[in-house]
């Protein structure tokens, strides 16, 4: 009896299994999908004689294992294969270090629902019309893993124009953090330029990951994981994190975590404290304006996003429209802590939805600018900043305190 990695030539074989055994089976090009081009994915196949018995696909997300699919011929089955298969699942995430495994099981399959009871596996919510063929309901079903946590991980980020790397132990713990900074070379232009970002990632990638386990006092063999910024970002500089992070995951062994942008800004929260769930997650960054509704762990809904410009763009052409050096956003918050809001200015898309604009807003400063140049009228700077960052602050506040309703 043999489990391992399942390759391109099994594909056939198991489709035709799948078919068999669920109403709603994954078709050919989900399963070309998860072994080409799905960094997360992992499936295993039961072998015996050269006949697959069976087989179970996960997602390595993160902190956690997710069971996608899982079947065992019908002849075979009540022979402990499916055990077999979920005992390697098992395994695998205590390798790695992961904290639990969850799936979803229709609520009407209580076959499959005992089963996952006998392993572990606990009911934790409901899924309301999870399933696309007749809307039934699903169940989250978790195993708390019993393992250890992993314990240090390399982390890698490169999606604009900063090469970062830090060391993370058990969670909370930074041993080490380092960041390689371009901000003088891009004030030259006003803004960030994509070309030039992924040409510095290049020259000093070798250097940060050199410092940053100098600092924390660890050799590369120590590390238990990379993970990487694997988008959304600039295309060029993210290429050079992952190129990093997956020549050091290759030469020595390690897993790597591919993580979304996004969503590394809302997990970062647990660094201070674990999340509870459902939670509302408004995100504020140079290029992202969005509020994001988490029902469950990794279950992410975009209720509102900028229909134009981020928060972070419109403070960087603030910035520039009043000559302030770049970036503009460290620059106007400090100055608005020390003037008035006396400029009247416009409250963007203010009405019922969750999405944002800051085109107006930002375009509204600019004419504001103009018309005193062309009257020869002094603007004061501290209170336009002041103005300008009360609006922002009060359009993000009301929309998210908006969006909380959904939880209720």
């Amino acid at each position: 009896m043999l489990i391992r990695q399942m390759v391109w030539p099994d594909i056939d074989t198991v489709v035709a299994l799948e078919h068999k055994l669920f109403s709603t089976p994954w078709e050919k090009d989900a399963f070309e999908y998860e072994l080409g081009k799905n960094v997360f994915s992992s499936i295993l196949v039961l072998e015996e004689d050269g006949e697959i018995l069976g087989y179970i696909g996960m997602w390595l997300l993160g902190d956690q294992t997710q069971i996608t699919t899982l079947g065992v011929k019908k002849e075979y089955q009540r022979n402990g294969y499916a055990k077999m298969l979920m005992d390697k699942c098992v395994e695998v995430t205590k390798h790695l270090g992961y904290r639990n495994i969850n799936l979803e099981v229709r609520i009407s399959n209580q076959k499959a629902i005992n089963l996952y009871k006998k392993y572990g596996f606990k009911i934790v919510t409901i899924r309301k019309n999870y399933y696309q063929d007749n809307h039934e309901d699903a169940y989250l079903m978790i195993k708390k893993n019993g393992g250890v946590e992993m314990s240090l991980i390399l982390a890698i980020e490169s999606s604009c124009d900063e090469m970062a790397m830090a060391v993370l132990k058990d969670k909370r713990e930074f041993l080490s953090s380092v960041v390689a900074s371009q901000i003088d070379v891009h004030a030259l232009y006003g803004g960030v330029v994509p070309e030039i970002a992924s040409r510095k990632h290049v020259e000093c990638v070798s250097l940060v990951l050199k410092e940053t386990l100098k600092q924390a006092k660890i050799s590369i063999d120590e590390i238990d994981a990379v993970a990487v910024t694997k988008g959304p970002g600039l295309v060029g500089s993210l290429h050079i994190g992952l190129q990093a992070a997956k020549t050091i995951a290759m030469a020595y062994h390690k897993p790597l975590i591919g993580v979304h942008h996004i969503a590394g800004h809302i997990y970062a929260n647990n660094y201070e404290q674990d999340m509870i769930y459902p939670s509302l997650c408004l995100v504020v960054s140079g290029g992202h304006s969005e509020l994001v509704l988490l029902k469950a762990p990794f279950e992410f809904e975009v209720i509102g996003t900028t229909l134009d410009d981020a928060v972070g763009e419109a403070y960087d052409k603030v910035g520039r429209v009043l000559n302030l050096p770049y970036p503009g956003g460290p620059v106007i918050d400090k100055m608005a802590s020390m003037g008035n809001h006396i400029y009247d200015l416009p409250i963007p898309l203010d009405d019922d939805s969750y999405n944002f604009s800051f085109s107006g807003l930002k375009s509204a400063v600019i004419n504001l600018n103009h018309k005193a140049n062309q009257r020869g009228e002094i603007i004061n700077k501290d209170d336009l900043a002041t103005s300008f960052q009360d609006v922002v602050i009060e359009i993000l506040v009301n929309k998210t305190i908006r969006g909380l309703k959904l939880m209720e």
